[in-house]
């Protein structure tokens, strides 16, 4: 059995007690209604009441109820699998071609349900990651020092984790400065190219998806943009993320109080005390209540590392501006020394210049130079960043309405014309899903200010203080917004499926009495209505919704490419 055959089966069966209870069959109830000569509630396409009942080619609201009842019309199954088959069926592939990579099943199944019940958040994520590379890009581009480039990429692909920086014992600082880390560098950053490709199964999806459907199509179209942009962004298992820094950080070397660099050699894997303690750069795997999301790393949460992505990029960068500037200044690491110029003439590369002591490679980095201090410098937020956010949310928030407001346009111009049960579906999964990316935003700021908190040491006896509020508050928005999700993720697809199973097939919801009140609503059911109206809003929504996307993808390309441009000038 087929994996449609399959889905179609279980959709049966769900569907089967609505298909025995319904019964209504509107076109022999308006029969019947113009049978009766002195039926009034008639009307013409417009709702406008007819004299004659024989005109009739359309029931008011009341008179609807009354001469067809209150139930829907029978279900079709063979109308039914046609339109599964070929308006949602399709999307609901798609989805499986989204990037997972998180640590474990569950977490990859929060992702999909995060990512189709708030599209929003799927989109800020995606549009925020592809700002942050090339800013990031942007930030490294006029440092000359060695492995600047290596540096910029290995932070660029490690969005996907939280990072955690130890700047005590020389360890961030000998990474930067000592020569022998150039093949940490280089050993990280070849292991993280390891990326998401194209796959004839993803192409093969998106080439055939539909965009009609009495809008169905129009309303999912939003998953185009979002899985090809996933497919140009460099995304990794966390597996494979693990598994390079874990390697790199076997090879790391750490400059000594008596100025030689030593080999830090106990294994990373057997020391899992200590191992936190002796690398410059980490995954922070500690996974507290209110950073869960943080620790997970499917790139759909890239939203909830942010903020700590921010500081350990412009702390590194900072490191490394402060040795750029003192090798162009022709002042090696060991300031006793002389500076060694070499043969090629690029006098800041030299391997004698980058040699020095615990005390100097901290401070060439412009680090605490104490060897026994044990605080790590106060992370540093950068400028822009709101910036960032501001104009990723624009691109979210575009995506989001230009597909699920053409849905909408398209079934409220269908007749009978007016806000009813379809279009209403579509808007309130849109207010949901930008609802729970805005509280999701929201609590990935707090847990990052609850964070920095616990970091510092700061007390918190106090249960109303403000970290300690902040914590509780973040895992409370974390939490809502994820049921959140998975029942709008459940309610969209129940939607989609109910419209094509005859189940808004009711005079409530054909007369659109959401939007029309039930004074003036009213159920068309005789053939011969003037569809010009509702084909140019057809016309009108798919353009909409298809013109953002490809706006969008070509925003997301374009800013992609610059990034590149920028890094290999």
């Amino acid at each position: 059995m087929t994996l449609t055959a399959r889905v179609e089966l279980l959709l049966f069966l769900s569907l089967l007690f609505v298909s025995v209870a319904a019964s209504d069959n509107f076109t022999q109830c308006l029969d019947t209604f113009r049978a009766n000569g002195n039926a009034t509630g008639g009307t013409d396409f417009f709702g406008r009441p007819v004299n004659n009942s024989q005109d009739a080619v359309a029931l008011t609201y009341e008179e609807c109820k009354s001469f067809c009842g209150t139930g829907q019309e029978a279900f079709d199954w063979s109308v039914f699998s046609q339109q599964f088959s070929a308006w949602l069926l399709p999307w609901l592939a798609l989805v499986s071609q989204l990037p997972f990579g998180a640590e474990s099943r569950i977490d990859n199944l929060i992702s999909v349900a995060l990512t189709v019940g708030s599209p929003t958040l799927a989109a800020f994520s995606l549009a925020i990651t592809a700002l942050n590379t090339r800013w990031a890009n942007d930030r490294f581009s006029d440092i000359e020092y060695p492995n600047r480039l290596n540096a910029a990429k290995a932070l660029i692909y490690l969005q996907q984790v939280p990072l955690r920086l130890t700047t005590r014992h020389g360890l961030l600082a000998s990474l930067i400065v000592l020569p022998q880390n150039d093949d940490w560098w280089e050993c990280l950053v070849d292991r993280l190219e390891q990326t998401y490709v194209w796959t004839i199964a993803a192409a093969t999806s998106i080439v055939n998806v539909n965009s009609n459907g009495q809008g169905v199509g129009t309303l999912w179209l939003w998953l185009i943009p979002i899985i090809v942009g996933w497919l140009w962004i460099p995304v990794c298992s966390y597996e494979k993320l693990k598994a390079a820094i874990d390697k790199a950080n076997e090879i790391a070397y750490v400059a000594t109080t008596e100025n030689i660099p030593q080999i830090d050699d106990s294994p990373r894997i057997e020391r899992a005390t200590n191992v936190t303690h002796r690398q410059g750069l980490r995954m922070y795997k500690k996974k507290k209540v209110f950073t869960q999301d943080a620790a997970r790393a499917a790139p759909v949460f890239n939203y909830a590392r942010i903020w700590e992505w921010y500081s350990a990029v412009e702390m590194v960068a900072q490191a490394f501006e402060n040795a750029d500037r003192m090798a162009k200044r022709h002042v090696p690491v060991d300031f006793r020394s002389e500076w060694v110029l070499t043969e090629e003439k690029r006098v800041t590369h030299h391997h004698d210049n980058r040699i020095g002591s615990l005390e100097q490679v901290q401070a060439y980095c412009g680090f605490p130079v104490s060897v026994q201090g044990h605080e790590e410098p106060t992370p540093i937020m950068p400028s822009g960043v709101w910036k960032r956010v501001f104009v990723a949310s624009v691109f979210a928030l575009g995506l989001q309405w230009s597909t699920t407001g053409s849905a909408a346009v398209i079934v409220i111009f269908t007749p009978t014309t007016g806000l009813g049960c379809r279009s209403g579906s579509y808007i309130l999964y849109g207010i949901v899903s930008t609802m729970i990316w805005l509280t999701m935003l929201l609590s990935s700021y707090l847990a990052h200010f609850a964070k920095l908190h616990h970091d510092r040491g700061d007390p918190s006896r106090s249960r109303l203080n403000s970290a300690h509020l902040a914590e509780n508050l973040a895992t409370f928005l974390r939490r809502l917004s994820t049921f959140a999700a998975v029942g709008n993720t459940l309610c969209i697809i129940l939607a989609c499926v109910f419209q094509f199973s005859d189940f808004y097939s009711t005079c409530y919801c054909n007369s659109s009495v959401l939007g029309r009140g039930a004074q003036y609503a009213f159920n068309i059911i005789a053939p011969g209505y003037d569809y010009d109206g509702t084909r140019a809003a057809w016309i009108g929504g798919i353009v909409l919704a298809g013109g953002y996307v490809m706006l969008f993808l070509l925003a997301l390309h374009l800013i992609l490419e610059l990034s590149n441009d920028i890094i290999n000038d």
